[in-house]
């Protein structure tokens, strides 16, 4: 079983602690071990989010931006799906919802929660893209740090703003993002997703 992280607020530490938490000082987060019952943990257990999108496979991109701290040239990491991907339209009537078949790739990001072998995967291979709180949105989600300094970035400037990361107008901008792709199940629940991706074809494959 893999581990679960928990939401424990600062005045609660001790409390989890004493119930066999661990810390994990790189993620900022409280965590049940993989071989502890989690029953005790039910109050800080996060509400699993309802996933809005899903597909047979995923590409993982990798890109760069400047640090707004330290200045440097970071890593940063975020999650393409191909055309064949679905995203669920919630309708006006309670339980009135459909998954629809999008025919145009997607750049997802706030992304609150991961499908737990994707999740998994991102914690080994990307330690510093993690869950943590925006002192923005006031939520948790998946946020890139700096691979020098180990402040957050936030998604607004890595996802949405040209040149920071992700939003490619320019061959140069394109040309900057590698796309591996991963041929397992994906599924999430993101803040955001885009209808299309801005100069996809031209963005480099491994």
């Amino acid at each position: 079983m893999a581990r679960i992280d928990l939401r424990v607020p600062f005045a609660e530490k001790n409390r989890v602690k004493q119930l066999g938490a661990r810390w994990d000082a790189t993620a900022k987060v409280w965590f049940v071990p993989p071989e502890t019952d989690p029953a005790p943990f039910k109050a800080w257990l996060p509400v699993e989010p309802q996933p809005n999108v899903r597909g047979p496979s995923y590409l993982v991109a990798t890109s760069s931006r400047p640090c707004w701290r330290c200045r440097r040239t970071s890593r940063v990491v975020g999650f393409m799906l191909p055309e064949g991907h679905e995203t669920i339209y919630i309708g006006d009537d309670p339980g009135d919802e459909t998954w629809e078949l999008a025919d145009e790739p997607t750049l997802i990001s706030y992304v609150e929660w991961l499908h737990a072998p994707v999740a998994e995967r991102m914690r080994r291979e990307f330690p510093l893209y993690r869950l943590a709180f925006s002192q923005t949105t006031g939520s948790h989600y998946w946020m890139n740090h700096c691979e020098f300094c180990n402040v957050a970035f936030g998604d607004h400037e890595t996802f949405s703003e040209p040149g920071q990361g992700f939003l490619a107008f320019t061959l140069e901008d394109a040309r900057r993002i590698r796309l591996s792709p991963v041929p397992e199940s994906f599924l999430t629940c993101c803040g955001s997703y885009s209808i299309g991706v801005t100069l996809f074809d031209q963005m480099r494959r491994d």
